[in-house]
């Protein structure tokens, strides 16, 4: 059985104020205590020492004690800004950067079209662009910057070392992604940490949900250029051996099917976009009816196969293959789902243009802010 030292103590109580402040932004040290088992004289130093490095404020205000009796609390008030994440996403051609507060929103947002690859050495000067734009920006709401998270349409191996993308039609290349992060790291001295866009994009969707529906477990698909799943179980994003979970290009339906090391995967192949255009004309009525039934009834295989082992009942579906015709997709993928499974999870579609540097940008923002408040 592990010994728990005192600074793992101390740390744990700064980490459960932090959180009780982030979802209460105005409270005094007494009400903060009343949320917790801890002494006031602990409360106290926590709030003391956050007000120090800018986390909370005194906001000036003051309370009634208990009943109106009593000596009157100070209120302090949680400094949203005071510490901010960049979030990137790159995907495709298109270019997205959010400057996101402590509570997820976001302050200013950058957006450019290029089609230097994230894994060409020549990306390394437009990230250091966006940087330095959203340096400028955080300067002006007196902010700190804590990390940089991106959000990217490639298959990241963590055993490996490595992130697959595409490099040309129909074709991938694994790159070693450290090399490529640690290049970028030198260029902006910040902590960057990679994540795939799908997987970014579950966090930030999962963040949007009401709390209370009550919702504990998600999956995400996108369809666009590429397919891809984000899962989140428990609360938590499921990445699975290797960080692989979710990769759904390579589901496969066709017992004949043989892939090649450099080929994409099945589903990709079939669902990616590009390939889309070229089998149907979306202009014709008949074909895009066609088009639509032939992409529901892919994505309800891939639904019914998934939910029916992890027991999931709440499904997003996003992209650009989604959006061709977001009403009648969704419909049909329901309709396919019920006569494959005879199941009826919840399938909604998001439209969220932002949500995978969102979802980048919050991750970054859960492993810095541990090293903020345990200083």
């Amino acid at each position: 059985m592990r010994s728990y030292l005192p600074n793992d103590i101390k740390d744990e109580n700064r980490k459960i104020i932090f959180d009780i402040l982030l979802q209460n932004p105005n409270l005094a040290k007494v009400e903060i205590t009343e949320k917790t088992a801890m002494s006031f004289v602990t409360v106290s130093k926590v709030v003391n020492f956050f007000d120090a490095i800018g986390l909370v404020t005194a906001t000036g205000e003051s309370r009634e004690g208990s009943g109106g009796l009593g000596r009157k609390r100070t209120v302090y008030r949680f400094n949203e800004n005071s510490y901010v994440t960049i979030g990137i996403q790159k995907i495709g051609s298109m270019i997205t950067a959010l400057l996101v507060n402590l509570y997820g929103k976001i302050i200013d947002c950058f957006s450019m079209e290029s089609d230097i690859p994230f894994y060409s050495t020549e990306f390394a000067s437009i990230f250091e662009e966006i940087v330095d734009w959203m340096r400028k920006k955080a300067a002006e709401t007196n902010s700190t910057i804590l990390g940089i998270g991106i959000g990217v349409d490639g298959a990241i191996n963590n055993q490996k070392k490595t992130i697959r993308m595409r490099v040309a039609e129909n074709k991938e290349e694994n790159f070693r992604y450290e090399v490529i992060v640690g290049n970028l790291t030198e260029r902006v001295k910040l902590p960057i940490y990679l994540e795939n866009d799908v997987n970014a994009s579950a966090v930030a969707e999962f963040r949007s949900l009401d709390p209370g529906l009550g919702v504990t477990d998600l999956i995400h698909i996108a369809a666009g250029e590429g397919i891809g799943a984000g899962l989140i179980i428990n609360k938590e994003l499921y990445r699975g051996f290797n960080a692989s979970a979710g990769e759904l290009e390579y589901m496969c339906f066709d017992p004949d099917y043989k892939r090649t090391s450099s080929s994409v995967g099945w589903l990709e192949g079939r669902l990616g976009l590009e390939n889309l255009e070229k089998e149907y004309d979306v202009k014709s009525a008949v074909d895009r009816s066609k088009l639509e039934d032939f992409i529901a009834s892919h994505i309800a295989l891939t639904i019914a196969n998934i939910i029916s082992i992890l027991g999931i009942s709440h499904i997003i579906v996003s992209g650009k293959t989604i959006a061709l015709s977001p009403e009648r997709i969704l419909a049909n993928i329901s309709k396919y789902v019920d006569q494959y499974a005879n199941l009826e999870p919840v399938i909604t579609y998001s439209a969220s243009p932002h949500s995978a540097a969102i979802g980048a940008a919050v991750q970054a923002l859960q492993n810095e802010v541990i090293n903020i408040i345990s200083v």
